[in-house]
């Protein structure tokens, strides 16, 4: 476009360096494939993931921490379970945006949409946007240590209580039951 009369003037800023501040986001993709919408079985994690009871490593603190307990918690206490199951490993938004999780995993209005024969949801209040895209699963299992949360109005099957504990157990049951 052309022959506009706006007039262009060089301004320098007036900040110092110190006072410049930048954030970087970025998504970083996982190395492999994860297809949740073919999966049978998947296990999602969501918010309730920061209350993880193991102590961040020294020197991280605040929110720092808290990504550090959910990222391990998918790690040491989801990922068994779905190794014991061949399940899937899912998330909601909340974990997603919170960067415990990649994108890749996000169940929900604006991630995948899911219809697994059983959909083990872990520290997921079940807002409206993530029961979009989960709704469809034939059998819905929720543990939340918040028994008011809304992801038990849609499950099959609900457990109260500490997921740091639920779930651990869980995994020990069933590689007992399927020889694992």
């Amino acid at each position: 476009m052309s022959g506009g009369s706006a007039q262009v003037s060089s301004v320098a800023p007036a900040l110092s360096e110190d006072q410049i501040v930048s954030k970087v986001e970025s998504f970083e993709e996982e190395v492999g494939v994860v297809n949740l919408t073919d999966a049978a079985i998947i296990v999602s994690g969501g918010r309730g993931m920061a209350n993880n009871p193991k102590d961040a490593p020294a020197g991280v603190s605040g929110d720092a921490a808290a990504v550090w307990k959910a990222k391990d918690g998918f790690d040491t206490v989801l990922k068994p379970l779905t190794e014991v199951l061949g399940a899937a490993l899912g998330a909601s938004r909340a974990a997603v945006d919170a960067g415990y999780i990649p994108y890749a995993h996000q169940v929900g209005q604006t991630g995948k949409t899911v219809t697994p024969d059983l959909y083990i949801a872990c520290g997921i209040s079940g807002a409206i946007q993530h029961q979009a895209g989960m709704r469809g699963s034939k059998v819905i299992v929720a543990i939340n240590k918040d028994a008011e949360s809304p992801i038990f109005k849609m499950a099959r099957y609900g457990l109260v209580g500490d997921l740091y504990q639920i779930v651990p157990a869980l995994t020990a049951e069933f590689k007992k039951k399927l020889g694992k």
